[in-house]
């Protein structure tokens, strides 16, 4: 399965959870750490980071790498790719823009906003974890120069996006240094954060996507509802 083929399986599960309204108080033995991180994600203004992705597929097993940059604000927030070169996904606040010429060339892919919720993987699992998650404490852990507190989150319901989730939580300064998840349709995506950095300036090009000379706009809006 191609990258593209990969991130629409992502946006499919995203978009069948997106009516969950779990509610339960989280449990599990101490996941203080994983408020914290949550709390220090929602008071930033921005946040801005380096990372490298591995995604796998569940049905061939196939490998997927890639790298980039990640930034987000409030609702917004782009994926812009070093590896493959020219890949992005950005979300602009009233549409999700899905370039990726690595593997679909001559198209971008435009939907509603809404549609990315799944792909923003940060903002999904620290918005409300209390509300969404089991937090079970599992180990303290040592990655690059980082001393981070791992921890396994189980959804309280079953149409969340993610079928279960890995944190490493920085014990100090509660950053995410490195996250796993697995999707509902089976799809593993691993994320290692090179570098973090929260309130601090973003490019002002950061949220928008110019649809490059000679590529078709595939607007999908008709698929949610709505009219293109």
């Amino acid at each position: 399965m191609t990258r593209i083929g990969l991130l629409l399986v992502a946006l499919a599960s995203s978009l069948a959870a997106q009516d969950s309204t779990a509610t339960a108080t989280a449990s599990g033995s101490g996941t203080a750490l994983v408020d914290r991180a949550a709390r220090t994600y929602r008071q930033a203004h921005t946040v801005r980071a380096t990372f490298e992705q591995t995604l796998t597929a569940a049905a061939t097993g196939g490998v997927h790498p890639s790298r980039g940059e990640y930034f987000q604000s409030g609702s917004k927030f782009a994926l812009r790719f070093t590896e493959p070169a020219g890949d992005a996904i950005v979300s602009d606040g009233t549409s999700l823009w899905l370039y990726l010429p690595s593997s679909a060339k001559g198209q971008v892919m435009k939907m509603p906003s809404q549609a990315g919720e799944g792909l923003d993987i940060l903002s999904e699992l620290l918005a409300a974890p209390k509300a969404n998650y089991i937090a079970t404490r599992l180990r303290d852990e040592p990655l690059d120069s980082h001393a981070t507190t791992v921890f396994a989150l189980a959804p309280k319901k079953a149409d969340l996006p993610f079928a279960r989730a890995t944190l490493w939580i920085g014990k100090t300064d509660t950053l995410i240094w490195q996250l796993e998840v697995v999707e509902q349709s089976g799809l593993m995506r691993r994320v290692r954060f090179t570098s973090v950095k929260t309130d601090s300036d973003l490019p002002l090009d950061a949220f928008v996507f110019t649809v490059p000379t000679g590529v078709k706009v595939l607007d999908q809006a008709a698929l949610f509802g709505r009219k293109p």
